[in-house]
């Protein structure tokens, strides 16, 4: 059972994270990414990058509510 489920910040890709401690490495399936979780946030091992667990569990989310606002303000701009 899953602890939590991330997209992968190096190719986008779900991951699953089935335990979180400090120091757990978590590596991605589909791309063999390595991501240790310190401090409340992921470091991505290959480019010392930190990303916080928050903006990758809904990262396809906010881009698809993203679009949909943008096009209702388009929408509305075209009626007025």
């Amino acid at each position: 059972m899953a602890v939590k489920i991330i997209f992968c910040p190096s190719c986008g890709e779900e991951v699953e994270i089935k335990d979180l401690y400090e120091g757990v490495e978590i590596t991605c399936e589909s791309c063999g990414c390595l991501m240790i979780y310190q401090e409340g946030k992921l470091l991505l091992v290959d480019t010392n990058e930190e990303f916080n667990l928050e903006d990758l569990e809904s990262y396809e989310e906010e881009e698809e509510g993203e679009e949909e606002e943008e096009e209702e303000e388009f929408y509305y701009d075209e009626e007025y």
